[in-house]
């Protein structure tokens, strides 16, 4: 076993890229779960003591998921959102229609993957929100893969979009542009955002309160969520348009008119009904 204080070394992310390991920054990600501060602490010291040079992040991730898992069903959820919204992937689609839940639990009505005339051309909206006296347009970036940012060429082409839009003949009642990602904005991104009033929905925007912040809190988990379902099963939901875990709620019988065995069905149930319950 590795001497538990033992932290100097180098890990491999995701992207291929090296970096230091920082225990603290995993007790931080860790932290975000809910769980209580000294079991945070523990799962991070019992993670630290098997790993070493050249471990892989994605190694990391997944004994801490299983500890974080042991302690709390919910945590576990929690701490898996992230990799939960890639799963939505590989295209983007589903990803928009994700943000458009989102939109819609805070209230809006909304539409997907509209065509709409600029002042100089047309573009593809892929998410529009409409509430009452206010309407916003969202652009949303899927990536595949981890670790990778959205940077100020991404925040700079949807502002031109945006001006675009708001100039031509259906912009004079828009609102406002939102940016949406399944990952991070570079600082400059986040800087012109802030100065142009680009609205950021991502791994690190808000600022205040993050994308994933607002999932946890309006309980809004991806069915990609439930650790019950594998890889084909999660995709036979996504494609009959259950993207949110809460939308199965009580649809035994829809799972089962699936193909989905009794036993599973019986897990999905429990663990909507842990997600639905919203405590560690």
């Amino acid at each position: 076993m590795r001497n538990k204080h033992y932290q100097d070394f180098v890990i491999v992310k995701s992207s291929g890229t090296p970096e230091s390991f920082s225990k603290n920054k995993l007790i931080t990600s860790i932290k975000r779960t809910g769980l209580p501060k000294r079991q945070c602490e523990n799962i991070a010291e019992e993670v630290t003591e098997d790993i070493g040079e050249g471990y892989k992040t994605s190694d990391i991730y997944r004994k801490t998921l299983r500890l974080v898992r042991q302690r709390s069903p919910l945590a576990g959820i929690q701490y898996s959102l992230k990799r939960a919204i890639f799963e939505l992937g590989p295209m983007g689609h589903h990803f928009e229609i994700f943000v458009a839940k989102y939109f819609e639990e805070l209230g809006y009505k909304t539409k997907v993957g509209q065509i709409i005339k600029g002042k100089w051309v047309n573009h593809e909206v892929d998410v529009i929100a409409v509430g009452k006296d206010v309407k916003y347009f969202c652009e949303c970036k899927f990536h595949n893969r981890m670790g990778i940012k959205n940077d100020i060429k991404t925040a700079l082409y949807v502002k031109a979009r945006w001006d675009d839009l708001k100039n031509g003949p259906y912009g004079g009642d828009l609102d406002g542009f939102f940016l949406a990602t399944n990952t991070a904005f570079s600082l400059d991104a986040i800087k012109y955002a802030s100065g142009t009033e680009l609205r950021l929905l991502g791994i690190n925007a808000p600022s205040d309160k993050s994308f994933l912040d607002h999932i946890k809190e309006l309980n809004l988990y991806p069915v990609t969520s439930l650790k019950s379902l594998n890889k084909i099963s999660k995709r036979i939901l996504i494609e009959n348009g259950f993207i949110l875990a809460k939308q199965l709620t009580n649809k035994s019988e829809m799972l089962y008119k699936l193909g989905f065995s009794a036993d599973v069905i019986e897990q999905i149930q429990e663990e909507v009904k842990i997600l639905n319950r919203g405590t560690i």
